[in-house]
Parts: C-alpha cells; sequence; structure tokens
C-alpha cells in the first residue's frame, strides 16, 4: 500500500509540472497599453505637437505586410504647422513597434 501511495504522489506532482509548464508557455507577454503608448508619443513627438491620445485596452490580432501581428490600436490628437490631426495608430503589443499610423 506504501507503494502505492507513492506512484499516486508522483503521478500528481508530474500532472502538475506539466499543467504548469504549458500554462508558462502558452501565456504571452505584451506591453501594458500605457507603456504602448508611452513607446506611440516617443515615435510620433519629433514630427507632432501631441495634444490628446487613446489607446484600447485590449489585444488585437491583425495582418500587415502579409505578417501576423498582435497590437493594441488607438489613437492621436495633433498639431503640425497650426493645424489639429486625428491620426489613428496601431502598436506591436510585444516591441512597443508602431505599426501603423494614418491621418482619418
Amino acid at each position: 500500500m506504501r507503494t502505492r501511495d507513492v506512484l499516486v504522489g508522483a503521478l500528481i506532482g508530474a500532472s502538475a509540472a506539466a499543467i504548469s509548464t504549458a500554462s508558462i508557455a502558452s501565456r504571452q507577454t505584451y506591453l501594458s497599453p500605457e507603456k504602448a503608448l508611452k513607446a506611440v508619443k516617443g515615435s510620433v513627438k519629433p514630427v507632432y505637437t501631441i495634444k490628446g491620445s487613446w489607446i484600447h485596452m485590449k489585444t488585437d490580432s491583425v495582418q500587415k505586410y502579409n505578417l501576423p501581428f498582435t497590437v493594441y490600436s488607438g489613437g492621436l490628437t495633433c498639431e503640425k504647422d497650426g493645424q489639429l490631426l486625428q491620426l489613428d495608430f496601431m502598436v506591436d503589443a510585444e516591441t512597443g513597434t508602431l505599426v501603423d499610423l494614418q491621418s482619418q
């Protein structure tokens, strides 16, 4: 009976380890939306004066340049040469790299 208890314990331990490993491996690490927005602002700051901004708090999966990206999307209100512009952006959720920037 003691050997049986040891085997059951070993199986439970091995199962728990396998589940934990699979869970950790499948988890994606993304920047927080706030950090992603800060990265976008840093990218456009040399060209535009930023007056306002917003970002979606959830990621989206998109195809851009025939490649898959996980992105946050959002918008900026900017001033350039005395004119206000509304810009939409997509930023890579893993790296903070600007994937797309378009005027509305």
